[in-house]
C-alpha cells in the first residue's frame, strides 16, 4: 500500500511540471506578441505617407501615369496611378522629397522640397495639363520659283489610274473637273486646255492620260491670268495593237420613285465607247481611234395649278419624257520626224441633241425647246527639243462650232407666280 502511494505522488509531480512548461510557452508567446505590436505602433508613429490622385483640366482620372518621389539622399521610389488615377507612397522615413509626375501627351508635374515628419500623411490633387503639339517645318535652301503644273504645291495631277474613277460621261466628267479646280467661268479660271489648246470639248475618258489642274495664275500655257487651268494631255498611240471597251447601264426600276409623282415613268441611260491604238510604223508613226456615246432617257415632272376652261384653279402634274444624246470620236496620229521632232495631228467631232428642254417644277409641256449641237476640232502640233531643257512646240488648232435651239416662239409667255409657267419657249 505504500508503494501504491509513492506512484501517485510520482504522478501528480509529472502533470504539475507539464502545466507549468505550457503556461510557460503561452506566457512566451503573448510576450512576443506584445511586443511585436509595440514596435509597430513605434514605427507607424515615426513613418510617413504620400499619396493622392492624377486627373487632367477637366478633372478627368489620368490612368497607367508615371509618379517618381526621390529622397534627399537620391533613393527613388515609383508607382503608377491606378484606375481612379489614385497612388501612394507609404512607411517613408522623415525627411525632405521631390514628386515627378509623367503621363502620354501631358506636361510633366514636379514638386521639390516636400517635407514629411513622422506619422505625416500628405494628400495631394495633381492636375496635368495637355502638351502642346510641336510641328517642325523643314524650308529647302532652293530659292527657284518654278510655275509649271508639276512643280505647283497647289497643282493637282491625275494619273491614268485616278482617271479610271472619274465619270465616264464627258459632260459629267468636264462638271467634276471645274468643280475641283475651283474658281469660276471666264477670267477666274476654269479654263479647258486640251493638248495645249483651249476652247475644246473633253474627248472620251479612255484616251485621257493625265489631267492637270493648275491652280497657278501665272503659267505661261495660258492665255490669260486666271486660276483653276484644266489642261488635258491625251493618249499618244502605242508601239503594239490594244483597245479596250465599256458599257454601262440604267433602268428606272433599279431606282426608287419620285414620292411627287403618281406613278414610276420609264427612264434609261446607257453609255458606251471604246478605243483602239497601234503602231502604223514601227517607232516611227502610231494612232489612237475613241468612240463613245451617251444616251439618256430621262423625265421631269411637272406640278403646277392652272385654270380650265370654266375658269376653276384645278392641278396639273405630268410627267414628260426628256431625251438626250450625245457622241464624241476623235482620232490622234504621232509622226516621229527626226531625233529632235515630232509631229502630232488630232481631229475630234462632237454630236448632241436633247428634247423638252426648259420644262418641269411649273413650266408647262408648251415651254420645252431642243437643243442641236455639232462642233469639230482639228489639232496639229509640231514639237522640237531645243536642249536639254527646252522644249518649244508650235500649235494650228481649227474649230467649227454650231449650236441651235428649236422651239415655239410663235406664243408669248405667261407667268402666273407661284401657279405655273405657260405659253411658248421664247427660243428659236
Amino acid at each position: 500500500m505504500r508503494r501504491s502511494g509513492e506512484i501517485k505522488d510520482n504522478l501528480s509531480s509529472a502533470q504539475n511540471r507539464a502545466v507549468s512548461r505550457a503556461l510557460s510557452a503561452w506566457w512566451n508567446c503573448l510576450s512576443f506578441l506584445l511586443f511585436f505590436l509595440s514596435a509597430f505602433s513605434v514605427f507607424s508613429q515615426t513613418s510617413g505617407e504620400i499619396k493622392g490622385f492624377i486627373t487632367d483640366n477637366l478633372g478627368g482620372y489620368i490612368v497607367q501615369s508615371k509618379i517618381t518621389l526621390t529622397e534627399s539622399e537620391g533613393k527613388s521610389l515609383t508607382a503608377v496611378s491606378g484606375k481612379s488615377g489614385q497612388f501612394s507612397f507609404k512607411n517613408l522615413s522623415p525627411g525632405r522629397y521631390s514628386l515627378r509626375v509623367e503621363a502620354e501627351k501631358f506636361v510633366s508635374f514636379e514638386k521639390s522640397e516636400i517635407q514629411i515628419s513622422a506619422g505625416e500623411t500628405l494628400d495631394f490633387q495633381i492636375a496635368l495639363t495637355i502638351a502642346p503639339v510641336e510641328t517642325v517645318v523643314e524650308i529647302a535652301s532652293d530659292r527657284e520659283v518654278k510655275l509649271d503644273a508639276d512643280s505647283n504645291a497647289s497643282a493637282i495631277v491625275l494619273d491614268e489610274k485616278a482617271i479610271e474613277d472619274l465619270p465616264d460621261d464627258p459632260e459629267e466628267l468636264e462638271e467634276y473637273l471645274r468643280t475641283l479646280a475651283g474658281g469660276g467661268m471666264g477670267i477666274e479660271g476654269g479654263q479647258i486646255y486640251l493638248d495645249g489648246v483651249s476652247g475644246g470639248r473633253l474627248p472620251p475618258k479612255s484616251s485621257i492620260r493625265e489631267i492637270r489642274i493648275n491652280r497657278s495664275p501665272f503659267s505661261a500655257e495660258h492665255e490669260r491670268p486666271g486660276y483653276g487651268g484644266i489642261e488635258i494631255i491625251t493618249n499618244p498611240g502605242s508601239e503594239k495593237f490594244r483597245g479596250q471597251s465599256n458599257f454601262s447601264f440604267n433602268d428606272a426600276r433599279l431606282n426608287s420613285r419620285n414620292p411627287f409623282a403618281l406613278s414610276r415613268p420609264p427612264s434609261q441611260s446607257r453609255n458606251f465607247g471604246g478605243s483602239f491604238s497601234g503602231p502604223l510604223r514601227k517607232k516611227v508613226s502610231s494612232f489612237f481611234l475613241d468612240f463613245n456615246s451617251n444616251q439618256q432617257d430621262n423625265n421631269r415632272l411637272t406640278n403646277a395649278s392652272v385654270i380650265d376652261a370654266g375658269f376653276n384653279v384645278v392641278p396639273f402634274r405630268e410627267e414628260i419624257s426628256v431625251p438626250s444624246r450625245s457622241s464624241t470620236l476623235s482620232a490622234r496620229f504621232d509622226y516621229l520626224l527626226n531625233k529632235n521632232n515630232t509631229l502630232m495631228g488630232r481631229y475630234s467631232r462632237h454630236s448632241n441633241r436633247s428634247e423638252n428642254q426648259g420644262v418641269g417644277d411649273l413650266a408647262l409641256p408648251s415651254r420645252g425647246f431642243a437643243n442641236v449641237g455639232k462642233s469639230h476640232d482639228l489639232h496639229i502640233t509640231e514639237a522640237m527639243i531645243l536642249g536639254p531643257s527646252i522644249v518649244n512646240e508650235s500649235i494650228f488648232a481649227y474649230s467649227i462650232n454650231r449650236r441651235e435651239q428649236t422651239g415655239d416662239n410663235s406664243v408669248p409667255t405667261i407667268n402666273v407666280s407661284g401657279a405655273f409657267v405657260g405659253g411658248g419657249s421664247q427660243v428659236g
